[in-house]
């Protein structure tokens, strides 16, 4: 949850490469109407963060529904536009980090009947007007540790349980020794006064440890939902209930990642328990995270020359959860961060949310190749296998694997531009369910892909400064 625990512990805010940063001081900040205390300094750190994607997907089973309207392809352009500028209080050591979304949708035109919020957009799980508060919260150092207030940026173990989402949070940060813990309350709605059956309240405690002086270290997360709603998810009326399926729910996420002679390897899990929210509106039976539920990798990758080596498994087991950002090496498969979706990103694991018998494994190996500073290709091919429960078969089917493919390229055109391009194909699944992304939307024929292969490629303009 902490991108950076050590650097956030000692107090350091460094930008981003190349980002501007001034020290200014009390008159010209009074002229902005900005300072308040005398003889006080004010460093501020400024920085841009824009990406523009264009976007194409296609598979015949996206033309086969009960109307037989949908196409088999769907291409779009879009665009994001984030600035940030934070401030720090030199003699105290308070600063305030803010970052502010301009832009962040699907192009749609120039008719855009001036909605508060597309419904295809790269953020469509932490929304609002079109520019929003992406980021802003206020930390205080002390003695003892730091303290940061606001609206803040949630990761944690390699993206395995959260990635680059945003919550609304109050988190404690301390050093004990060489370890770096952590503590912090959440809470993920607030939206109808008296009538909230569920906020999404929760606490977690945790630590990132170095394991002696072999280079390697060790993160612990544990996460309690609050016990808010207890129940069938969808009530007597037909309506769903204001509750989340994590209800109750208590989660373990641990992970280990260092050096083995020229090997680096890194490993994690989670593991869900104690939810009391029914899966009463399914057919197939099974709760949500009522029941033990795991996911997990293994990662290992080498430097060999210009060539960089990675292979990776990659698990789920009764709907064990995995954030949709999680790097699969493959643009189609998850790879699809909470608050920057990426279009491609089609089948998602981890989203049967502690169901019992829906599993997924994932073999795949990557090889990348630097063929100068600037220009670098890389290459991934893998199996992805899903099981779901006799309950929930397809035409009798229960499992099947499918072959998964990606190519990726990328130059780097000079310190604050880069462009990259991805096509990848996930080939035909019987029993697999296509989940799409903020971007493209669901899916036409409920998600199916059983009648043919999935392509998808993107190519993209990123610049940072």
């Amino acid at each position: 949850m902490i991108r950076d625990i050590n650097k956030a512990i000692e107090a350091k805010q460094p930008g981003r490469r190349g980002h501007l940063t001034r020290v200014i001081g009390l008159s010209a900040l009074a002229a902005l109407g900005v300072a308040g205390t005398a003889n006080a300094t004010i460093k501020t750190d400024v920085g841009v963060d824009y990406r523009a994607t264009g976007f194409y997907v296609e598979s015949e089973s996206f033309g086969v529904d009960a109307t037989d309207t949908d196409t088999d392809s769907d291409n779009g352009f879009a665009q994001y536009l984030r600035v940030k500028a934070d401030f720090k209080h030199e003699e105290t050591g308070v600063s305030v980090h803010t970052r502010v979304e301009l832009a962040g949708d699907r192009w749609s035109g120039d008719a855009r009947n001036y909605d508060t919020t597309s419904g295809n957009a790269f953020n469509a799980d932490n929304n609002g007007d079109n520019v929003r508060l992406d980021l802003g919260f206020v930390q205080i150092p002390f003695k003892f540790g730091l303290l940061r207030v606001g609206r803040q940026e949630a990761n944690w173990n390699n993206c395995l349980l959260v990635c680059d989402d945003r919550r609304d949070r109050a988190l404690f940060l301390t050093k004990l020794g060489n370890v770096n813990a952590f503590i912090g309350y959440d809470r993920r709605q607030d939206n109808t006064s008296f009538n909230n059956e569920d906020n999404g309240n929760q606490i977690f405690p945790g630590f990132v440890a170095p394991l002696g002086e072999s280079g390697w270290s060790l993160g612990f997360l544990y996460v309690h939902w609050l016990n808010n709603y207890n129940g069938d998810l969808i009530g007597p009326t037909g309506a769903p209930r204001n509750a989340y399926v994590l209800s109750n729910t208590n989660i373990y996420s641990p992970y280990m990642q260092g050096s083995l002679g020229p090997l680096d390897i890194s490993f994690g899990g989670n593991w869900l328990e104690g939810g009391n929210v029914n899966a009463n509106q399914t057919p197939e039976g099974g709760d949500y995270f009522n029941d033990d539920a795991y996911s997990g990798y293994f990662r290992v990758g080498a430097d060999v020359g210009m060539f960089e080596l990675k292979a990776q498994y990659v698990a789920t087991r009764d709907g064990g959860l995995i954030s949709t950002g999680f790097d699969t090496y493959s643009s189609l498969i998850n790879s699809s961060p909470e608050s920057t979706a990426n279009p491609t990103s089609l089948y998602q694991m981890g989203r049967y949310l502690g169901r019992e018998g829906f599993d997924e494994s994932l073999y795949i190996a990557s090889i990348g190749m630097n063929v100068t500073e600037k220009f670098a290709l890389r290459g991934a091919v893998g199996f992805l296998d899903i099981e779901v429960p006799d309950s929930a078969a397809v035409a009798g089917e229960t499992s099947d694997t499918s072959t998964v493919y990606d190519l990726q390229a990328s130059y780097q055109l000079n310190e604050a531009v880069r462009t990259w391009a991805t096509l990848g194909m996930l080939k035909e699944n019987d029993v697999g369910i296509l989940r799409g992304n903020s971007l493209v939307g669901a899916t036409p024929n409920q998600g199916s892909f059983a009648d043919d292969r999935v392509i998808a490629g993107s190519v993209n303009l990123g610049v940072q400064f």
